[in-house]
């Protein structure tokens, strides 16, 4: 497989108003989509951003932690889909799709 998936929250939590959630690797030509997000006053913020394109999405708004738990939750349920795309464009649609539905 050349795709992988690394999870850095909740291993590592807030910095700069910032948190990282969890990278999807592209590991044969070395790009990724990250997925993180903004703490806002009441919410935060969940965006992607693609690598190789340097595009950034807005994909969701939560309310608190526990929110962001539940979408890190449904990203692990979707893994090996996920993985079995097998390219970074596909899958940047394909979490458009499913997290904005």
């Amino acid at each position: 497989m050349n795709i992988t998936l690394l999870y850095i929250y909740p291993k590592i939590k807030e910095i700069n108003k910032e948190i990282n959630l969890f990278r999807i690797i592209d590991n044969n030509i070395k790009e990724t989509i990250i997925i993180y997000c903004l703490k806002e006053k009441d919410s935060y913020k969940v965006f992607m951003i693609n690598t190789m394109l340097g595009e950034t999405h807005e994909i969701c708004n939560v309310a608190d932690l526990v929110q962001l738990d539940t979408i890190i939750d449904k990203f692990k349920k979707l893994e090996k889909h996920i993985i079995c795309i097998g390219n970074l464009q596909e899958i940047e649609k394909y979490i458009l799709k499913v997290v904005l539905n």
